[in-house]
């Protein structure tokens, strides 16, 4: 590890454990967030490249990303940049929060829907505040889903410009489950957040050979509880629909969702991600 990458090791453990912003202020006042796994990628991995076959042509590059960035569209362009390193992390969903979701059966519990939406609120704070470490030291760095390229697609499935996941599964951070959630050595239940910056890095060693190494469904067929904990039947044998799961939350949970000390568009779930084994750890 760089001294560079240590410092955003630091200045991401540092500022999940101590921001205000990381905390449901409408609720108990509690932390939302374990403390974070943060690892590396090399930004030219050539899975970067994979993905725009297994997630869809639209999938920026770490490079394409960085194109955003005034100072790399303004003068030289992204493939001028000799180095390119992504830096990732994933914030564990607190146990408390885990727990009063786990206890749910067909819509989310309150303190998971805060943690839905204020959650992701403090994850773009984190993409910022590791922005503004690297520009303060002289960097470029992009949040690719901050920017302007960042859009969701609909077709031929439901997918973003930049997955998160997938990034974190190109930095060692963890592998694919049944329900499409990556399951690290934190669990399942969490969000993922990311910055590409133009520094060369040791990138994080993968600890897996395959993308579904740690669903005990998908290597033997042992387990399938996600299955059984998703109240919309989206996830089957066969994996998750993102369709179904999708109608779900957005017409099925309507009047969830307006309960009172609900927040955000819709009610979130989330029930796939508790209750299952590989919730906090990684199963056996």
């Amino acid at each position: 590890m760089t001294d560079l990458q240590a410092i955003l090791v630091k200045a991401i453990t540092s500022y999940v454990a101590e921001s205000p912003l990381g905390r449901l202020k409408d609720i108990d006042g509690s932390l939302m967030w374990d403390a974070p796994l943060v690892s590396f990628a090399d930004g030219d991995d050539p899975l970067f490249s994979l993905y725009k076959t297994v997630v869809g042509e639209f999938h920026l590059t770490p490079r394409e990303a960085m194109a955003t960035h005034p100072k790399l569209a303004a003068g030289a362009g992204p493939l001028q940049v000799p180095h390119v390193a992504v830096v990732s992390w994933v914030l564990p969903t607190a146990e408390r929060t885990r727990r009063s979701n786990a206890e749910m059966t067909y819509g989310p519990s309150l303190r998971w829907n805060h943690t839905r939406f204020q959650g992701e609120d403090f994850n773009d704070s984190v993409r910022r505040h590791v922005i503004g470490v690297l520009d303060e030291m002289g960097y470029v760095a992009v949040a690719p889903v901050l920017s302007s390229q960042f859009k969701t697609m609909y077709q031929p499935d439901i997918a973003s410009t930049w997955s998160e996941r997938h990034v974190a599964y190109t930095a060692g951070l963890g592998t694919f489950s049944l329900s499409d959630g990556l399951i690290t050595a934190r669990g399942i239940a969490h969000r993922c957040g990311s910055v590409v910056f133009n520094d060369a890095c040791v990138a994080t060693p993968r600890p897996y050979s395959h993308y579904q190494e740690y669903c005990s469904f998908c290597v033997d067929g042992s387990c399938g509880a996600c299955i059984d904990r998703c109240p919309a039947g989206a996830i089957s044998s066969v994996g998750h629909d993102k369709r179904k799961c999708r109608e779900f939350l957005s017409v099925t949970l309507a009047e969830w969702g307006k309960q009172p000390g609900f927040i955000g568009s819709y009610a979130a779930c989330g029930l796939c991600q508790v209750g299952v084994p590989c919730e906090a750890g990684i199963p056996g």
